[in-house]
């Protein structure tokens, strides 16, 4: 008989059980962290797990096509675009604005290695109260089968199945026994596959890409020059891809502990701030991974040594020379004792360093108005690093009824993506259990493409 375990209740595994109940094949969901009601928006160590993840809880940037263009790569079409139908009829339900969108099979954005290049989609936000509404119109049809508070401590082989050993917080381990899994780990998840489950899904190195946040008053820039919801830029720094990321005006910037490394966050759905924020992320992928994991071992190294969040004045971080103390007051850093002082630009790797320092430049060219001590760097900002589970165009692992979707891919990211991927995830695996399955050869995906 089937039965499918989901691992992780963020927006790609609660699409995944939203199809799954509309199957009528059983299944669990196990999320460690706590249900929608139970979560506070206001408390760092509830921001990155729970139902809903990190994305439906604290961020509401809702981006289409060509964002995530990876995830249109995806081998059957009409199992992906059923997918993202059914994901847009759940968000025009709850108010959230869905775009006309071209039927694309994706990849039609190229990286030219230009100094400066937009990459530019369509994007809507979603109101904490309309997110709040969406991940209750996703789940309310199963809540008997979502374990909260409940951690999957490894997935092993069982016959033609998997048992899955569970522990409840406080309480002991559990081990059941299903027929399929279905991961949804979110960006940190990947790097526990290899203990997660041993043996069992091998992993392939994809992609380093981490760096900083910067800060700065609602009236400068481009979040001020550009009328968009999400702005991405992607810049040529010594030869290296860096990209702005998780653009937030009038937001606020927390540091959110995840299972491992603390990492910085923005978010834009608290009271007006007046000031704004992004992520300045170097990406190392493709041939320059063994640079990328070169520089972020000493990254590690550079977080296990701050203990806290650092922040910078950007003129002092670019010419390393001191500089004027810019206004605190009011600064929305939470927690707020987590925030410090600190020299960044000595801490980070010299190469790492250079590639920021020579992306902030390309941005300070163009908007002069960021040069400022008002304006500041903050650390650390990680998006993914390291290994991600193989998986091919319908997202499965390799001869293992095992498959992927969300952030756990590495192919792609954002909420979309993580809704639409996880919708095909468990259309895939339905197909499997109908004996509908194509084969491998059918399926194989290119590994060597980062994130999009």
């Amino acid at each position: 008989m089937a039965r499918i375990a989901i691992i992780g209740g963020g927006p790609a595994g609660l699409a995944a059980a939203f199809c799954l109940a509309a199957s009528g094949i059983e299944f669990r969901l196990f999320e460690a962290g706590r249900a929608l009601e139970e979560r506070h928006h206001d408390r760092a160590d509830e921001l990155g797990c729970g139902i809903g993840g990190a994305g439906l809880f604290s961020d509401g940037k809702f981006s289409f096509h060509p964002s995530g263009s990876h995830l249109y790569r995806l081998r059957d079409k009409d199992r992906l675009w059923s997918a993202y139908d059914q994901i847009s009829a759940l968000l025009d339900g709850v108010g959230i604005k869905v775009p006309v969108t071209d039927r694309a099979d994706g990849g039609d954005f190229v990286w030219t290695g230009d100094p400066i290049t937009t990459k530019d989609y369509p994007s809507s936000y979603g109101t904490l109260a309309q997110r709040a509404e969406l991940i209750a119109a996703l789940s309310r049809d199963y809540r008997p089968w979502i374990r909260t508070g409940t951690t999957v401590e490894q997935v092993s082989r069982h016959g033609t199945g998997y048992t899955v050993r569970s522990r409840p917080a406080g309480g002991f381990t559990r081990d059941e026994n299903f027929s399929h899994i279905i991961v949804a780990t979110g960006r940190f998840g990947p790097q526990a596959t290899a203990s997660l489950m041993p043996g069992l899904v091998p992993t392939t190195e994809l992609r380093y890409e981490f760096g900083i946040r910067i800060e700065h008053p609602n009236r400068v820039g481009f979040l001020n020059a550009v009328d968009r919801p999400d702005v991405k830029y992607i810049i040529n720094a010594l030869g290296t891809e860096v990209r702005t990321f998780c653009t937030c005006r009038n937001g606020e910037v927390w540091l959110i502990p995840y299972n491992g490394p603390s990492a910085l966050s923005g978010r834009s759905d608290g009271p007006p701030s007046g000031f704004s924020n992004f992520g300045l992320l170097a990406r190392f992928s493709g041939d320059a991974v063994e640079k990328g994991r070169r520089i972020w071992r000493h990254y590690q190294a550079a977080i296990a040594g701050s203990g806290s969040a650092l922040w910078q004045p950007l003129p002092e971080f670019l010419d390393r020379t001191p500089t004027g103390t810019p206004g605190l007051d009011g600064r929305p850093w939470h927690p707020r004792a987590e925030f410090r002082r600190g020299n960044i630009a000595a801490m980070l790797h010299a190469e790492l360093h250079a590639i920021l320092a020579g992306s902030l430049r390309v941005l300070v060219d163009q908007f002069p108005d960021l040069y400022s001590a008002e304006t500041v760097c903050l650390f650390p900002a990680i998006e993914g690093v390291g290994a991600f589970p193989r998986n091919d165009l319908d997202l499965k692992g390799p001869a293992e009824n095992i498959w992927f979707c969300g952030d756990a891919v590495g192919r792609f990211r954002g909420l979309i993506p993580a809704l639409v991927s996880g919708g095909y995830a468990a259309a895939a695996a339905c197909s499997a259990i109908a004996g509908n399955d194509s084969a491998d050869a059918d399926r194989q995906s290119d590994l060597g493409v980062a994130a999009e």
